[in-house]
């Protein structure tokens, strides 16, 4: 079959047309992609916003401290608003009951525990060259130099071992007991 000059035969009419159709799909599949990417983007940015406004809400003051005299916002405290807050024989019963407890809160120290918190990382895997945790030829090595100077190492810091060992809340007494703890086991 002769053809004209300029025409296209049908296969290459049909090719011509099947990639102009492919090209249209890319196109739409291209365009689907970016909108999923920018919901998703969209999304996340509103979790963001959700999450940092529950942290606000989370760190927020719950009351203000305001004495007499001083300008309280839109009030001033007053002598008659102090006595309104003045100790009754209700709060007086509260304090004496919660003293004993707090006293044996202090009291019951676990050393374990805050073995686990403070020492672990070092102590529990030997890291830095730290007398691992039961291993009793490395406590010996150390016990030989006396309490007084083990104790002196826990409180400055020795070597890769910051001062206190990180427990900045523990008392001198606490952290002894921590160290004979550790070295029992």
């Amino acid at each position: 079959m002769v053809s004209q000059p300029g025409a296209l035969n049908k296969p290459e009419h049909s090719k011509i047309n099947e990639l102009t159709v492919n090209i249209k799909m890319l196109k739409v599949k291209s365009l689907l992609k970016t909108a999923a990417i920018l919901t998703l983007l969209m999304s996340v940015a509103n979790a963001w916003a959700q999450s940092e406004q529950a942290i606000l809400e989370n760190i927020k003051p719950v009351a203000k401290l305001c004495l007499v005299g001083q300008d309280c916002g839109n009030s001033r405290a007053t002598a008659s608003s102090a006595s309104a807050l003045a100790p009754t024989p209700v709060t007086a019963a509260v304090v004496a009951i919660a003293a004993p407890v707090v006293a044996t809160a202090a009291a019951a120290f676990d050393a374990a525990a805050v073995y686990q918190q403070s020492c672990f990382a070092c102590h529990g895997t030997g890291a830095a060259g730290a007398p691992k945790l039961g291993d009793a030829d490395a406590w010996s090595a150390r016990t030989e130099k006396g309490m007084e100077a083990m104790m002196a190492n826990v409180i400055n810091g020795l070597n890769a071992m910051p001062a206190k060992g990180m427990c900045f809340n523990c008392s001198d007494e606490d952290l002894q007991n921590i160290v004979e703890y550790m070295v029992s086991q």
